[in-house]
């Protein structure tokens, strides 16, 4: 069973927090450089399909605080996620992370509630997430997005 997870929290207007938790492999003296590189990026991506401030992230015991400022767009909101379908790529198990303070605009398909996984950010999501998540069951086996799409709390 996967132990090691990167939890990113988001800041939204009304100044609640919500997280969101991916599961990693392990981390060691010979993958942590690695490790920081995929959790910037993951980050980075996160930020970029949300409205929220990226408030804080979290992995292995180790918490690094980010921002303590407030988003200045109203609509983002913590209710408003991401939810995130991804399979494992050996076992074919079904798994879900939602992501706070979605930022909808210019992401989702034609007269669909589901984004559009070939636009820039949507895309680097993807690339940045599957580098680095593992199932839920285990921290080796690697793991597809299948889909992406608007979610409530």
């Amino acid at each position: 069973m996967a132990s090691h997870t990167y939890e990113v929290a988001l800041r939204d207007y009304s100044l609640e927090v919500g997280r969101t938790r991916v599961h990693m492999g392990p981390i060691t003296a010979g993958t942590i450089a690695g490790a920081l590189t995929q959790m910037g990026a993951l980050r980075t991506a996160i930020a970029a399909i949300t409205k929220g401030v990226v408030a804080s992230e979290q992995w292995v015991g180790d918490n690094t605080n980010l921002s303590n400022a407030a988003p200045t767009d109203e609509e983002a909101q913590r209710e408003t996620k991401w939810l995130v379908l991804y399979q494992g790529d050996t076992s074919l198990k079904k798994f879900q992370i939602t992501i706070p303070t979605a930022d909808f605009q210019g992401r989702l398909l034609p007269e669909s509630d589901k984004a559009d996984l070939t636009e820039t950010s949507m895309a680097a999501f993807v690339t940045a997430f599957e580098a680095i998540a593992r199932t839920p069951d285990s921290d080796t086996e690697t793991v597809t997005v299948l889909e992406i799409r608007v979610a409530g709390k």
